[in-house]
């Protein structure tokens, strides 16, 4: 099997991996990168350039293809694509509106009763000013860009004066178009998780398959301290969220994210990732994702005992008939290894000591001069590794952080921490995180 692989971070090269377990898989990667090279061809190609994409795929006829990063799905990449009859694991344009629009996802939230935070869409400055200064939910006021803003168009403001000013900023074109218009929202108060679902839904019928909740380090430092980064580390499955949980989360914000789909004929032809606040009331959605998260692909694909090339072509040719997704047992974990000045000003071009790490090594910002690996982003790599239970996952994961090494390595050693404590002491999703 043929395969194009959009992307170049460490979410592509955990997909990879995964999909080369198979064999007789053909990868290639665009734009890719050198660890990427290594499990197959790479083409220099502009991933989000829809007819950049469709034209070398109708030269090169792939069997699937499989789009990583949101950029492409909002910029129609895999409508081009499927338009040449190539089965493509993502979603079109239209279903991809859901991440690219903030206003558009809590709109469809709302009108399918999907429990959420209350919000209201502004696009002026008179108006914006006027919400904040008669906000009536209490601090802080979550703001967010609109459009796509690498993942940091969201400030949490905890006065009314930097609300404000974060309004302001955002008008003025802080992420450029992105920010021109911004949805403020109530805070939601409780535990955070990510729930992924491949999703194959069109006017005719509706699968889908949950995968295993997972969590998500967003801070820098150790104890939930410092800026917020693209997510430093994860585990899952997270061991109090019990079968009822999952089965609450399916009829409250699954079923109703599907039926809801097929209400406003939008197709699903990939993943969906929501960002799940489990709190005194229940679990309530506050975003979706359009594609799979990194870094919790790196867990799903340690934690996934299916034939990925397979159940991906199932979803892109809309012919998903499982019940349920096959896992193995125990529990998975990536610890991120981050670069010097993360998240600000990652300092590049360090090389890097890789010694016999037991962890599988999934690269996501690394680039080869001269034969060895240096750093060539800000979340440069992540170990990953799984285990019977999340206490050893994490301390095989922690005994792997003297194996890799550079200058100025930032790594959390408590990733899935506060989580273990939790279940130690018999807590449950319903009680104080």
């Amino acid at each position: 099997m043929k395969i194009l692989l959009l992307g170049s971070g460490g979410r592509e090269h955990a997909l990879a991996l995964k999909l080369k377990e198979r064999s007789g898989v053909d990868l290639v990667s665009a734009p890719g990168s050198d660890a990427l090279a290594e499990l197959g061809a790479r083409v220099a190609m502009d991933a989000a350039d829809p007819k950049a994409v469709a034209g070398w795929c109708a030269a090169n006829r792939p069997d699937l293809v499989v789009i990583g990063p949101e950029a492409p799905l909002v910029a129609g990449v895999a409508d081009a694509v499927r338009a040449l009859g190539i089965p493509v694991f993502g979603h079109g344009a239209a279903t991809a509106r859901l991440e690219g629009s903030k206003a558009f996802a809590k709109d469809f939230m709302e009108r399918h009763d999907l429990p959420t935070a209350a919000s209201v869409t502004v696009g002026d400055w008179a108006s914006g000013e006027a919400v904040i200064r008669n906000w009536a939910w209490g601090l802080p006021i979550v703001l967010k860009a609109d459009g796509l803003a690498a993942g940091k168009g969201v400030v949490l403001a905890e006065t009314e004066a930097e609300a404000l000013d974060t309004l302001r900023a955002f008008l003025d074109g802080a992420f450029g178009e992105a920010s021109k218009t911004v949805v403020l929202e109530a805070p939601l108060l409780g535990m955070e998780l990510s729930l992924h679902v491949l999703v194959d839904v069109d006017a005719d019928h509706a699968s889908y398959l949950m995968l295993p909740a997972c969590q998500d380090h967003k801070r820098i430092f150790e104890g939930d301290k410092g800026p917020n980064t693209g997510g430093m580390g994860v585990f899952g499955p997270i061991p109090f969220v019990r079968a009822e949980d999952t089965e609450r989360m399916r009829k409250e914000l699954v079923e109703p994210t599907v039926r809801g789909l097929q209400k406003d004929g939008l197709v699903g032809r990939g993943v969906l990732f929501l960002g799940v606040m489990w709190t005194a009331e229940g679990p309530k959605l506050l975003e979706y994702n359009c594609r799979f998260g990194d870094p919790e692909t790196q867990v799903l694909m340690q934690l996934l005992d299916e034939d990925l090339a397979a159940l991906l072509l199932a979803v892109a040719k809309g012919s998903l008939d499982q019940n349920a997704v096959k896992v193995k047992p125990g529990c998975a974990i990536t610890v991120v290894l981050a670069a010097e000045g993360y998240p600000d000003r990652p300092k590049t071009g360090v090389p890097i000591e890789i010694k016999a790490p037991k962890c599988a090594i999934i690269h996501a910002g690394t680039k080869k001069v001269e034969g060895r690996w240096t750093v060539n982003g800000g979340r440069v790599l992540n170990l990953a590794t799984s285990a019977p239970t999340l206490a050893e996952a994490r301390k095989k994961a922690e005994g792997d952080l003297a194996e890799v090494a550079w200058p100025g390595m930032q790594a959390r050693k408590d990733i899935g921490l506060k989580a273990l404590q939790h279940a130690e002491a018999g807590k449950t999703v319903q009680d104080r995180w």
